[in-house]
């Protein structure tokens, strides 16, 4: 539920000079492409925590906040490029609107949503990809093509769904004109440039449990205190779905370090 006084809704041209301001903060560029999970999980004085975890397949993503800490969860079933945008998106409700319990977000994104989630959608486009980035792209060529559209989401890991909405938005396209990229196998059409499939993946079966950020810092520095015990720690990391630290397991290959 979100405590909000509103007059009017912010304009894009408002979202886009927030989410600058945001890179500025994050140490960013106003032009890159950004790894949001990374700076996000680097963030450590907004104790931020990030838990992955297969939520419905309607909804998104969801955030709350008690006293200075910070949870954020996605959907891990959605593909990597949409949990992008999910974080992007919680970041402002968490950043820039006053939170009462929690806030869940529909997958679906459209003009039939509420002021705040419209907003949070504007947001974690141009978080992720501000608007000159793109104004700059689109100067380059006449027409947009599914190669362009491809390789753009590609360079910013943008999910393909998101970009489309974002070309309407932003007036570079009409929605006809994307009604035939659209209704794509989107991976295939990405596999044939060249590129890997993982931007329209899911979390891996493994990884579709997981918790980084503050969560973690605050066991290890439990223990590190000696507030709690080796017993304990590893409880709660496991509770925090990382059984990886808890049993010393190799992240990239699945098995124990020599």
């Amino acid at each position: 539920m979100r405590n909000l006084k509103r007059n009017r809704m912010k304009t894009a041209q408002e979202l886009n000079s927030l989410a600058l301001e945001t890179r500025r903060i994050l140490g960013e560029d106003s032009y890159s492409p950004i790894d949001i999970f990374a700076v996000v999980n680097g963030w450590k004085e907004k104790k931020i925590t990030i838990v992955k975890y297969p939520l419905s397949q309607r909804i998104s993503g969801m955030c709350t906040k008690v006293d200075e800490d910070i949870i954020i969860c996605i959907n891990s079933t959605t593909s990597y490029g949409r949990q992008r945008f999910t974080l992007a998106h919680e970041l402002y409700h968490i950043l820039y609107e006053t939170i009462d319990g929690r806030v869940v977000c529909d997958m679906h994104m459209g003009d039939d949503k509420t002021d705040s989630e419209k907003e949070a959608d504007m947001f974690a486009g141009y978080l992720l990809m501000p608007y000159d980035t793109l104004f700059q792209y689109a100067k380059k060529f006449d027409g947009w093509t599914l190669n362009k559209i491809i390789d753009l989401e590609q360079l910013y890991m943008i999910s393909h769904m998101a970009l489309l909405f974002r070309l309407e938005k932003d007036g570079f396209v009409s929605a006809n004109s994307m009604s035939p990229f659209k209704d794509i196998k989107i991976s295939r059409e990405a596999a044939k440039l060249g590129y890997g499939k993982e931007l329209y993946l899911p979390s891996l079966e493994g990884k579709q449990y997981f918790t980084t950020g503050e969560y973690v810092r605050k066991v290890e520095k439990l223990s590190e205190m000696g507030l709690i015990s080796e017993g304990k720690k590893e409880e709660l990391l496991l509770d925090g779905f990382r059984a990886d630290i808890v049993f010393n397991l190799d992240e990239e290959e699945g098995y124990p370090n020599d």
